[in-house]
């Protein structure tokens, strides 16, 4: 069975949540605040976090940071939230979200993107890619360069595995969200925060953004 943490502080949101979800055959778990939902975490198994951000005591960006970063590589956090920003997006990739929702949606498109982070969790890595110098650990989800090491999420670790497997060639747009998402592709397209926040993260780490944008075209793994 299918166990998921529920981190909403809206009552009728929670139970609303709970009638479409319980009929499915996952097991729910409720924490309205953001000290139970890593109370929590931290005493119990989970597969999946649905999480709200704007929550009582501790907000559902600095829940999501509170994860080790192992546990986070793994463990899918689709957070649920009326920030529709771009910023907030963003905000919510780099705490560590798999996914992010904006209210309202639709209960079609929750349990599509539960079924997609669900499959791409239970998926185990098994080698390690290499491209001038570059290792990707599949096991660990690491991205290796130059004696340095730098912790890949799950979206994260996709597109740069994606484009390191056709190195130095170009992941067109539509390959990398049918590697992400399948066929179910969100109407609001995620993947430009995700590159941002990997080129931002690379730049940080390695001096170097990796990630070369193919105008009209896709992108495609790169050094300076």
């Amino acid at each position: 069975m299918v166990n998921i943490l529920i981190v909403e502080d809206d009552i009728d949101i929670a139970q609303g949540l709970a009638e479409f979800l319980e009929p499915k055959g996952y097991l729910l778990d409720f924490a309205y605040h953001g000290k139970q939902a890593i109370n929590y975490l931290n005493k119990h198994h989970y597969d999946l976090v649905l999480l709200d951000v704007n929550l009582p005591f501790i907000n559902g960006f600095d829940v999501c940071r509170s994860l080790l970063q192992d546990k986070l590589a793994r463990l899918p956090v689709i957070i649920m939230s009326a920030r529709g920003t771009t910023e907030d997006i963003l905000k919510g990739f780099d705490s560590g979200a798999w996914d992010y929702l904006v209210k309202p949606f639709s209960f079609a498109e929750l349990s599509a993107r539960i079924s997609a982070n669900l499959a791409k969790a239970i998926s185990v890595p098994k080698k390690v890619l290499y491209f001038n110098g570059v290792e990707l650990d599949e096991s660990t989800m690491t991205f290796h360069f130059e004696n340095k090491v730098m912790q890949l999420h799950q979206v994260g670790f996709d597109i740069v595995k994606t484009l390191l497997n056709v190195a130095p060639n170009v992941v067109k747009t539509k390959v990398l969200h049918h590697a992400l998402w399948g066929d179910d592709t969100p109407d609001s397209d995620p993947l430009r925060a995700h590159i941002y926040k990997l080129r931002k993260k690379f730049s940080q780490d390695f001096g170097q953004s990796f990630i070369t944008t193919i105008k009209g075209v896709g992108y495609r793994f790169d050094f300076l």
